[in-house]
């Protein structure tokens, strides 16, 4: 095995990893995004390979801030069990369904081709900086190996016979290893690419406080990427239970901390795993005092999410609030919280030489904001006795 770069990307890590021959659940994915904001418009080349079982899954899909279930999305090319070519290359591949990904520069630079009716894409992505690499006993994704890269997308698409040029700083991931249907994964994956020199991955453990653990990332600043170590994702839901807003607050392993505020653009459902529900959402962000663009995923178990939006929907929902924080350093929040019909009382009490108390109404986000106030987590509340 040779190294590519001084990026810890190795020659195959574009290929065919070795597969359990015993293992069925084995799977390759390669995932590409690519966006342009001023379309509210998030697409994704995902194809997926189980060499085990000779079938070839996934495709591409795009959303444009209008539909959000597959079946209504502008573009949602998926296949499910098409047979896989006994000489496949994941160096060089096109798929049946006109899915096209060919390396031009090992872990560097991809081609990225689709062909068909209504959608084609000719794009190439161009990495910015090193992966976080992922492997068997350590990362996001234990058991699993798996690279997650910012780059530069480039090129066009054709909607509906409209030109649509691209350029844009996304993320790619390549994985590899065992995914079974019966596992339920509920995770939040989100990030920022300002530039070559700026962006962050988040990966958490997500559910219903709104508040989620990051387990693993990176944060490259000003040139330095290093791992994050620990942090928060806390995210603003709306009545049915979609995100709206979030923070991250993290710390990486050389002590730096950061702290990014974004907003959600449009959303997508991705099913690629029946076993995996995933909100997909183009997020407009502010980070290190800039504003860019990224994404934030957050994944569910179909069931949970299931009873989740059930409860919501009957106005059971047992989260607990989340906690309120300002800016201003003689500030300090009292979690007390109270729904009155569609506003939420919050009581804040003033400490320092400000002394006193405040207390307003509002709507979510907007108008918390114009008390000068930072939303780090909400969420809908039910009825209480």
């Amino acid at each position: 095995m040779s190294a590519v770069t001084d990026w810890e990307v190795l020659d195959e890590d574009d290929g065919f990893h070795p597969a359990n021959p015993d293992e069925p659940s084995w799977v390759e994915t390669l995932w590409f995004a690519f966006h342009v904001p001023e379309r509210k418009m998030l697409g994704y080349f995902y194809p997926a390979f189980r060499p085990n079982l000779g079938i070839q899954f996934g495709g591409i899909h795009l959303c444009d801030g209008g539909a959000e279930v597959p079946w209504e999305l502008p573009v949602y090319r998926w296949d499910t069990y098409a047979p896989m070519e006994p000489d496949t290359d994941l160096r060089n591949f096109t798929t049946k369904s006109g899915v096209g990904v060919r390396v031009l520069e090992p872990g560097k630079r991809f081609a990225l081709t689709a062909e068909g009716p209504d959608f084609t894409a000719d794009l190439t992505f161009e990495a910015l900086m090193q992966p976080l690499r992922s492997g068997a006993k350590d990362g996001a994704f234990v058991g699993n190996g798996h690279l997650d890269q910012p780059g530069r997308v480039h090129g066009h698409i054709v909607l509906r016979g409209e030109h649509i040029p691209v350029d844009c700083l996304a993320l790619r991931d390549r994985g590899w290893g065992p995914r079974r249907d019966h596992g339920e994964v509920q995770m939040g994956y989100v990030y920022a690419v300002a530039s070559a020199r700026s962006a962050f991955l988040s990966v958490s453990g997500t559910g219903r406080s709104g508040r989620d653990k990051v387990i693993a990332g990176f944060l490259m600043r000003d040139g330095v990427w290093a791992k994050l170590v620990s942090g928060t994702r806390s995210v603003v839901r709306d009545g049915q239970g979609r995100v709206t807003s979030l923070v991250i607050d993290a710390t990486d392993e050389l002590g730096r901390e950061m702290h990014a505020e974004g907003s959600v653009v449009s959303r997508m459902i991705n099913f690629t795993y029946t076993t995996m529900l995933c909100w997909c959402a183009l997020v407009r962000w502010e980070f290190d005092g800039q504003e860019c663009w990224g994404e934030d995923q957050e994944c569910w178990p179909p069931r949970r999410w299931r009873d989740y939006t059930a409860q919501l929907r009957a106005g059971r929902t047992s989260r607990a609030p989340a906690p309120l924080v300002t800016r201003l350093s003689y500030f300090t929040v009292t979690e007390h919280v109270r729904p009155e019909g569609s506003a939420i009382r919050c009581v804040l009490n003033l400490g320092g030489s400000a002394g006193g108390r405040l207390s307003f109404c509002h709507a979510p986000v907007a108008p918390m904001r114009k008390q000068g106030l930072a939303v780090l987590g909400e969420r809908p509340f039910g009825t209480r006795g």
